[in-house]
């Protein structure tokens, strides 16, 4: 499928496709499942994808974290948080 034709079937501008394909912009948890639902996969499944397809830099990967951890409700928030701090080896004053 076309960077033109997504952005038809998403109501979005091309440019703005090319954009979170290029990973410049990250696109909300709607934009997500609108793309999802065009390509016809999960969520789960186009992030597979997106893993499989390309090794990811460490700004990637943060940015994919922040994404994930704004999703979460306090609690597991906190506990994943935690789960940070144990493997980093930091810990909270």
């Amino acid at each position: 499928m076309t960077q033109a034709v997504l952005a038809e079937k998403l109501d979005r501008s091309v440019d703005g496709v090319s954009m979170i394909e290029r990973g410049k912009i990250w696109p909300g948890a709607t934009t997500i499942e609108a793309i999802a639902g065009v390509l016809g996969v999960s969520v789960s499944e186009l992030f597979d994808d997106l893993a499989e397809e390309r090794q990811t830099n460490d700004g990637d990967q943060i940015m994919i974290a922040r994404h994930l951890l704004q999703r979460l409700d306090k609690r597991d928030l906190e506990i994943a948080v935690a789960m940070l701090e144990k493997m980093s080896g930091e810990k909270k004053d």
